[in-house]
């Protein structure tokens, strides 16, 4: 009985590897907590692995959304969809990502969905809930 189950395992096809996750996933496993005590307030950030090992060379396509008039764009944010606009007065909004990029970005409408590539750098500061930032991006065309 013991051979035929071995058998049977050994005919069951191969389960495929879990796909990583996408870029906006792993930038939500990140995580944070608020700590009130008493008059004081701090935040403790959890950054895990598999995210810190995508920080040197991260991808991500998201939608553009400026923050400064700039004659030449260089600073702007990056979200997960139109409707998560931090600027756009909806009650609350999903992942945002500051962007410092690595030469001026061509002029674009605003929410141009755009892919971009740089350095992911983590803000482990305990005294600001920004967990993160792109630096060095470049349009991945």
């Amino acid at each position: 009985m013991r051979r035929l189950a071995a058998l049977a395992l050994c005919l069951l096809p191969l389960a495929a590897p879990a796909s990583e996750p996408d870029a906006w996933g792993l930038l939500g496993s990140a995580e944070f907590e608020e700590v009130i005590d008493g008059d004081n307030w701090s935040v403790n950030k959890t950054i895990p692995p598999a995210l810190r090992a995508a920080a040197p060379d991260f991808e991500i396509t998201g939608f553009f959304v400026p923050v400064l008039a700039q004659g030449e764009i260089t600073e702007f944010l990056l979200v997960e969809d139109p409707a998560d606009c931090p600027f756009c007065g909806s009650s609350g909004y999903g992942p945002v990502l500051e962007v410092h990029a690595k030469r001026p970005m061509p002029d674009m409408a605003e929410f141009a969905k755009i892919t971009l590539r740089g350095q992911l750098e983590f803000n482990e500061s305990s005294e600001t809930l920004q967990l993160y930032r792109l630096k060095d991006a470049i349009l991945v065309e």
